[in-house]
């Protein structure tokens, strides 16, 4: 089995008999407010200007989009939204490059807990081990980032598949510690070490497919919409529109000269007119169909309110998650030290980045400036 830890595993002797744990013992940089106000923060940022850029009509490429483009109209339509287009690109690489640094920073923080917490197996408790899920599931609210920078990752094809492969590589360990904290005893056992609940050999896995679907289509969506390339959209959009533009005329004609009208007998015009309903109706409603999935799963409104389900159910988790120990906690889980004060920097670091990004780009030479204008 994967994940042994050999002789220098946990005592799992209290957990096989069912007598419980005992006490849970404190990890501040897994569990300590610092971590946890990091990564609660940085998503909050990250949709916030998400939703910002969006509202004010400050990005690239979405209104294409059917959904996009109708919301879009809507909120242009009125007047205390709308910038002028010569301010649009001055706020547009100030968003783009702001989301840069918070997708990064959410993507490699990420990525850190998920490998501190299996890297810890062997002496990490389920508890704690819980908190990496629920801490590294605020972090996939950085795919909102790959909608926002999409042409801006399109233009730069290097950083977006290296970016790519940083976000596969978390899926996929999103969905590994899913799968070893399903133990249907686990949440009865969080006190316990999480190795002995990994042993298990039955696996609770109807209450993880949900979240298994969620990840996969969320994270399958994002990385399709930053690869959309105009040959993509011939083949896959513009090809099914002009089917159905065929299907209409050709419903048009079969009603006006059709073979309805040269035929005399009642039982052969029944007959021929469910044949012609049918093969105008069907094929029309297959494509209508197929074209609003398309719409749904490549908007970007649609994703950002995705995430904001994605990052209450991280929240409610987390709060959940931390108050389950209460009084029985050995130890102090907010104790600052190296693993809390770390993200916390980083994250104040940000708003410095966020001043030099404005300034450099407020203070850009005039012919930058045309050149923001354009786009």
């Amino acid at each position: 089995m994967a994940f042994q830890c050999g002789s220098g595993g946990p005592d799992c002797t209290l957990y096989k008999h069912g007598a419980g744990c005992g006490r849970f013992h404190a990890d501040s940089d897994i569990a300590g407010i610092g971590v946890v106000v990091a990564f609660v923060s940085s998503s909050l940022f990250n949709l916030a200007i998400g939703f910002l850029a969006h509202t004010f009509g400050i990005l690239r490429g979405y209104d294409d989009n059917a959904i996009d483009g109708w919301i879009f109209r809507k909120l242009q339509s009125v007047r205390w939204l709308q910038i002028k287009n010569e301010h649009k690109g001055f706020w547009r690489a100030v968003t783009e490059k702001i989301v840069l640094v918070l997708s990064d920073y959410q993507l490699l923080f990420g990525i850190a807990i998920l490998v501190a917490g299996l890297w810890k197996h062997c002496s990490i408790s389920a508890y704690h081990f819980s908190l990496v899920v629920d801490l590294a599931w605020f972090s996939n609210t950085h795919l909102t980032s790959l909608s926002i920078l999409r042409c801006y990752l399109q233009e730069r094809p290097t950083m977006r598949n290296w970016r790519c492969v940083g976000v596969v590589l978390m899926a996929i360990m999103m969905l590994v510690v899913l799968t070893l904290a399903s133990s249907p005893n686990w949440n009865s056992n969080v006190s316990c070490p999480a190795q002995c609940l990994f042993q298990e050999p039955t696996r609770n896995l109807s209450l993880t497919y949900p979240y298994y679907v969620a990840i996969m289509l969320h994270y399958s969506t994002s990385i399709w919409r930053v690869y959309e390339t105009p040959r993509f959209d011939r083949i896959f959009l513009q090809y099914p529109r002009r089917q159905l533009q065929k299907i209409g005329r050709y419903a048009k004609r079969t009603n006006s000269d059709g073979p309805l009208n040269r035929s005399n007998h009642v039982g052969i015009l029944h007959a021929q007119g469910a044949v012609v309903a049918a093969c105008k109706w069907l094929p029309a409603l297959v494509i209508r169909f197929y074209l609003a999935v398309a719409a749904i799963l490549g908007s970007l409104t649609i994703s950002l309110y995705y995430d904001i389900v994605w990052f209450s159910i991280g929240l409610t988790g987390i709060m959940e998650t931390r108050a389950v120990p209460g009084k029985d906690m050995d130890g102090d889980e907010n104790a600052l030290g190296f693993g809390q004060i770390i993200p916390v920097l980083l994250l104040a670091s940000i708003l410095l980045t966020f001043k030099e990004v404005y300034t450099g780009t407020r203070e850009a030479p005039e012919n930058q400036k045309e050149h923001l204008a354009d786009l």
